[in-house]
């Protein structure tokens, strides 16, 4: 191609016009290298008309080659801009340039085509011109990647637009403004202010806008330090999914100090508040912010706690600690919410099980238990901590027997230092606190372990503790309680001795079974 290459650097440098005019004949060629060797060689050309040239045949003008154009905007920009202002014949032509090359300054010279050029088409083209620049512009702003030599005049112009609303009615042109702006913009936080009356307008622009760029500012508010009370009730009432996953992603996996304060004067988001599929419907990246949201929420502990649950089995970064923090903060349910689902989990109905809200998000708890993360596991057997030992002594004693050994199954699995807290009550210097735990080591099938201390309580303790002592070892299996059933037979009669012959008696029963 050597000859092609030295024929297009001849015309680029050519003084005589008829070269122009073939480099333009050039770019209608068949041919790609052709067609890109002649964009090379005019923007080479400084001669104004160059550009006009091109830009007057930019319906022909091959696509694939506007990447040339991008990285030399400054050689074309002038014959846009003169178009643009001018609104000559090629208006068209130089509003499509516009976006495809990235004429990111001449926005501001779109806006009045916008507003009142005759044409309808015209008007609908620079309007879509305007947004689509408008949201690049503003899409990196908000990423911290602001150009504000380039943002801040079109800022300005689109601001002017949008007090202009009443004349030209052209609404586009608010979202213009609105996907360009970031939160920290003088001249959006005024058209955001309660006093403003414009307030009202933007409010309803973005109720119920799908523009990606005005959602992402929508939910960035929830950043921010001061909220306006109408953006709140805005994100507050929002429920579709554009928007919940722009929220999200906005809080993030560990949400600033602002977020949180922000999400708790909030309070539940409508687009979230479905616990029973809202990890199913997000991704695994927003699982953890959405554990954040429940967590700030003020709601009802168990619906925060199954979301926790269910976000852990479907897994996604951040949520661990997420749960740790959030349960460490959760408001405990009492035994009383807990109580007839432990039941129902030391049945052993798996069907009864699933068909219990309570007695499910139990099961998953105690599941939990094994789980590899220590901290993850110390905040589940605080949110169970009404099912320890400690919590659960008094209680009991006043059971039925049925019952009491079914919790004590449960909580023998939930509590590791069972033993040690019912080994402790044992010694209790107040007798109902031993009678309690007497009945807390027949629950959790422990006397057996225990009978080290109950050797003390055997020999040596009140009668009534003595009673209860023997009617507990009556179902333990070990030959050390039986020794102490045996010691006791043997006294004068009493309701001790008497005790302790009707528990050996049970036991011998027991056998043939």
């Amino acid at each position: 191609m050597q000859g092609p290459s030295l024929t297009f650097a001849t015309l680029a440098e050519s003084r005589n016009a008829a070269a122009v005019d073939l480099l333009l004949i050039a770019l209608e060629d068949s041919s790609e290298i052709v067609r890109s060797h002649s964009v090379e060689s005019l923007l080479q050309r400084s001669e104004p008309h160059c550009a006009e040239a091109v830009l007057s045949r930019w319906d022909i003008f091959p696509p694939d080659l506007f990447g040339q154009l991008r990285k030399r905007k400054a050689w074309i920009t002038p014959a846009v801009q003169k178009s643009l202002q001018d609104q000559d014949d090629n208006l068209a032509h130089a509003i499509n340039a516009s976006v495809m090359i990235g004429l990111y300054p001449l926005l501001v010279d779109l806006i009045p085509i916008a507003e009142s050029h005759s044409s309808e088409t015209i008007r609908e083209a620079a309007t879509d011109a305007i947004l689509q620049l408008a949201h690049e512009l503003g899409h990196e702003a908000r990423a911290n990647r602001d150009k504000p030599s380039v943002r801040t005049p079109v800022v300005a112009a689109l601001s002017g637009s949008v007090q202009r609303i009443h004349k030209h009615k052209n609404e586009q042109l608010i979202d213009a403004f609105l996907v360009n702006s970031t939160w920290a913009d003088a001249e959006l936080r005024q058209f955001t202010s309660s006093s403003s009356e414009y307030c009202k307008m933007i409010g309803n622009r973005l109720l119920t806008t799908q523009r990606a760029g005005m959602v992402e500012l929508l939910a960035g508010f929830i950043c921010r330090r001061n909220v306006p009370s109408f953006l709140l009730e805005i994100l507050a009432s929002r429920t579709d999914d554009v928007f919940r996953d722009s929220l999200l992603r906005a809080i993030g996996e560990e949400p600033s100090p602002t977020v949180l304060k922000n999400l708790q004067e909030l309070g539940m988001p409508k687009c979230c508040a479905d616990d029973d599929s809202l990890m199913d419907a997000i991704s695994a990246n927003h699982r953890a912010a959405a554990i954040h949201v429940y967590s700030q929420s003020g709601g009802d502990p168990l619906v925060y706690l199954r979301t926790i649950v269910a976000a852990i089995h479907r897994d996604g970064h951040g949520c661990i600690p997420a749960a740790v923090a959030g349960m460490m903060k959760c408001s405990i349910p009492n035994f009383e919410i807990w109580h007839q689902a432990a039941l129902l989990i030391a049945s052993g109905n798996q069907d009864a099980i699933a068909a219990d809200p309570v007695a499910l998000l139990l099961d998953h708890l105690i599941q939990l238990l094994d789980h590899q993360d220590a901290s993850l596991v110390r905040s589940v057997r605080r949110i169970l901590s009404p099912l320890h030992a400690d919590a659960m002594l008094h209680r009991l004693s006043d059971m039925p027997e049925k019952h009491r050994r079914a919790l004590g199954r449960v909580v023998m699995t939930i509590d590791t230092e069972a033993i040690a807290r019912i080994r402790d009550g044992l010694r209790h210097p107040v007798l109902n606190k031993r009678m309690d735990a007497i009945a807390a080591a027949d629950a959790l099938a422990a006397v057996d372990l225990l009978s080290d201390s109950f050797e003390r309580i055997s020999r040596e303790d009140h009668q009534e503790a003595r009673v209860l002592a023997c009617q507990v070892m009556s179902r333990a299996e070990s030959n050390s309680t039986l020794s102490l059933l045996k010691e006791m037979s043997a006294l004068p009669p009493c309701p001790v001795s008497d005790a302790a012959i009707k528990a050996i008696r049970y036991r011998e029963a027991m056998k043939t079974f």
